[in-house]
């Protein structure tokens, strides 16, 4: 679908900024190909900052765990340990991958389209409190001399709608579990915004929980962000304010989501952001969650999609939606 006019100016106007042009297209003519493109990947050469002898330590104990034997498709450990696992590489673990889809289905145009809606969405000034390293092979476009990541981007939107749909100042003070936390990208990025202590992340995937405690370490959060493997999750007494859980639940089957909302009832959870890959929301088979989080008593209290104009939605990155729950 071509971009309106409206569209293509922003995109002109922000595709200027780093000295490029929609207005100047040729045929390709027949000489040697140059490779280019307008996605930057920093420092090529990235450090190994995962531990490889606790993610084997965790990947046995993880094959033990009863979580394990409701394991997706997608995040099946396998029979056997490896050093790298799907396409996530434990040292450009913020590339391209199940982690998070970034390049694959989308050009530079859609970036900038999303970043130009962030920058408009952006009510509680939390741009000026994170920002994009570009390093772990994440892919970024530069605009206006700021990086832009899908991982900078989603989460500015998410944690908006989160501050826009929960009490005041409570995301400071809230006990926070990010269910699913990949390599602690949402994890990051509330530590940043926030002056919150008591964040945590579980997942899982030990590969995930290697990778996430790596990279909390790296980034100098290790004090108020908690990354727990799956005995820390069983050992977890403390009652947990709010869950989040981006792209994950989808990609489990009914019964590991079902023992991740019955572990949250335990935990007697006040609240649960979902952004899951089908709404509803569903998982990817199409199963509907609703009657699993009814019969557990949460009550949807907010929704909205990640990108309001439904013309954004169909130019940005990967649409949305978002869903908060309660429990009373």
């Amino acid at each position: 679908m071509a971009l309106p006019a409206s569209i293509r100016r922003m995109v002109r106007r922000a595709f200027n900024s780093v000295g490029l042009s929609l207005s100047r297209y040729q045929p390709p003519v027949a000489t040697a190909p140059v490779a280019t493109t307008v996605f930057e990947t920093l420092s090529p050469q990235e450090p190994l900052i995962v531990d490889q002898a606790e993610y084997e330590r965790l990947w046995y104990q993880y094959k033990e765990h009863a979580l394990s034997a409701h394991s997706g498709s997608v995040w099946n450990p396998g029979q056997d340990h490896t050093s790298s696992v799907q396409d996530i590489s434990p040292v450009r673990f913020r590339a391209d991958n199940d982690f998070i889809y970034q390049t694959r289905a989308h050009s530079a145009a859609s970036y900038v389209v999303e970043a130009l809606w962030v920058e408009k969405s952006d009510t509680h000034g939390l741009l000026n409190r994170t920002r994009e390293a570009g390093d772990f092979g994440v892919e970024c476009i530069r605009m206006d001399g700021r990086l832009w990541s899908r991982d900078l981007m989603d989460s500015v939107l998410e944690i908006t709608f989160l501050l826009d749909n929960l009490p005041p100042q409570s995301l400071d003070t809230m006990r926070i579990v990010d269910i699913g936390a990949g390599y602690g990208r949402l994890l990051h990025r509330l530590a940043d915004v926030t002056d919150n202590p008591h964040l945590l992340g579980a997942d899982g995937f030990a590969l995930s929980t290697a990778i996430c405690r790596a990279y909390i370490g790296y980034r100098g959060l290790a004090s108020r962000v908690t990354v727990l493997d799956l005995a820390g999750v069983d050992a977890l007494t403390e009652h947990i304010d709010l869950a989040t859980n981006v792209h994950s639940f989808s990609e489990m089957p009914l019964a590991a989501v079902t023992w991740w909302l019955d572990w949250l009832v335990r935990r007697e959870a006040k609240y649960l952001f979902i952004v899951p890959n089908r709404p509803g929301p569903a998982l990817n088979d199409g199963t509907d969650l609703m009657p699993a989080l009814k019969d557990r008593g949460f009550s949807l209290v907010a929704h909205r999609m990640k990108y309001v104009d439904p013309l954004v939605g169909e130019n940005a990155l990967y649409q949305a939606n978002y869903y908060l729950f309660s429990r009373a």
